[in-house]
């Protein structure tokens, strides 16, 4: 009892989060079905929120994405990892989308969370309209509204893929980190010179009691014959969010070959459990 207890509050804060960060996003265009939930709001920063694939203990599939579908990455409902798909880039390399979904704790009949983002890789922040999150509306109702969160993200996800030209033709991934446990060595798939990346976690815990105000991250990147950049300053704390990694991360590099989408997996405290999702940032390689 005192366990569910626990989840309950944990679910209640972290909806309270939700609710109070701030402005939705634009409304959906005129081509996309109606009627869903409303997109839940952008990082008050401009940069992406959480988002991306699931931990070490999922590899990634060793089949490459085709021309005609994005790259997947399944989860595991039982241990709270997510499914994530990398739906590609634009043909100029600057924009890239990816999806996760949360299939939910299993306390109640309509939970679960479906997420897509596009990211402009040059400014690190949501493409205009980029950013679309849709949980059903009432997680205890018997009949969900909507019925199928992936279905539905779906119809939101055509247009704004189109608006933007990204294809699942533009993959360039996924490519594993090397090292840890806070410096990693990415390889290029040119032949250039390596990039290293340093992510430092701040506020981290292993206590969901102590998670409410969220841990933060400082993530550097060096390449030689180039000064060092910080990409993500460290200042925005995820609320309930336990830590970050980048032992279980995963780089996709644009078209061009001078932007890549970094993905961070996420630890966050979930009633009954621990959520591992994925967010992202974008950068400028040269």
């Amino acid at each position: 009892m005192r366990r569910a207890a626990l989840g309950w509050i944990v679910l209640v804060g972290l909806a309270a989060c939700e609710r109070g960060s701030g402005p939705s996003p634009s409304a959906s265009g005129p081509s996309e079905r109606p009627a869903a939930p409303a997109p839940a709001p952008d990082a008050a920063d401009g940069s992406p929120l959480d988002a991306g694939p699931p931990d070490a203990g999922q590899p990634p599939p060793t089949e490459p994405a085709s021309e005609s579908a994005p790259y997947v990455r399944e989860g595991d409902a039982a241990t709270g990892i997510d499914d994530f798909a990398f739906w590609g880039w634009s043909e100029d390399g600057r924009y890239y989308a990816f999806e996760t979904f949360h299939a939910g704790a299993g306390m109640a009949n309509c939970e679960g969370e479906a997420e897509l983002s596009i990211v402009d890789a040059q400014t690190d922040r949501y493409a205009d309209d980029g950013h679309v999150r849709l949980q059903h509306a009432d997680a205890e109702a018997e009949t969900c509204d909507p019925p199928d969160l992936k279905q539905e993200l779906a119809y939101r996800r055509a247009p704004r893929l189109e608006r933007y030209g990204i294809s699942p033709e533009h993959v360039g991934g996924p490519l594993a980190f090397e090292g840890g446990p806070e410096r990693f060595r990415l390889a290029l798939p040119d032949g250039g010179l390596p990039i290293t990346f340093t992510l430092h976690v701040l506020h981290g815990s292993s206590d969901p009691m102590e998670a409410a105000e969220g841990a933060a991250y400082v993530l550097r990147m060096e390449q030689s014959g180039m000064s060092p950049v910080v990409v993500e300053l460290g200042r925005r704390r995820r609320p309930w969010t336990l830590s970050y990694g980048l032992d279980q991360g995963m780089a996709f590099i644009g078209p061009k070959g001078r932007h890549a989408a970094i993905l961070v997996a996420q630890r966050q405290v979930m009633p009954e459990g621990v959520r591992t999702t994925w967010m992202s940032n974008g950068v400028t390689l040269r």
